[in-house]
């Protein structure tokens, strides 16, 4: 059992380790998780993401009503990256209602575990490394994600 002050601790760890990558992102990768995937979100975060554009974004194959009622946008395609992404930067990045994945990403803490997206080109080049061993020093687990666990975070570890 993690106490609450090891949460607190995880917390700021995972943002200091999220914010250490941000020129990164933006210089090297040219934020490639915003160019090539899939997002899980809810009708909210769809009319954030998309600037309005929901329903005509609805009539193609770059999102799709799911059944449970959130919206799966897919983000990939030749010039079609992420709606809110211009010039490699996210538009809505300082929004409180961005999704959980794009806050979080690519490193996960939930409960007692922590999770690297594997499809990111940091974690790849390990720069997120010494923030990880603080956190396991912490008592934290690493688990391992598949190629496309991040993109369905909201579905696997969605609040009940």
């Amino acid at each position: 059992m993690i106490d609450s002050n090891a949460v607190k601790k995880a917390n700021l760890i995972a943002n200091k380790a999220r914010k250490s990558i941000s020129k990164f992102c933006y210089e090297e990768c040219k934020s490639y998780c915003c160019r090539k995937g899939y997002l899980v979100l809810t009708e909210k975060e769809i009319k954030l993401v998309t600037h309005g554009r929901q329903k005509e974004l609805e009539k193609t194959p770059i999102l799709k009503k799911l059944d449970n009622g959130k919206y799966s946008l897919f983000f990939g395609g030749k010039d079609e990256p992420c709606p809110a992404l211009k010039n490699f930067k996210c538009t809505i990045h300082k929004s409180k209602n961005r999704s959980s994945t794009c806050k979080n990403f690519p490193l996960f803490v939930e409960g007692k575990y922590i999770r690297l997206s594997p499809r990111c080109l940091a974690v790849k080049q390990d720069k997120l490394y010494p923030f990880v061993r603080q956190l396991i020093k912490l008592g934290y687990k690493q688990q391992e994600a598949e190629s496309n666990a991040d993109i369905l975070y909201d579905v696997a570890f969605e609040k009940k």
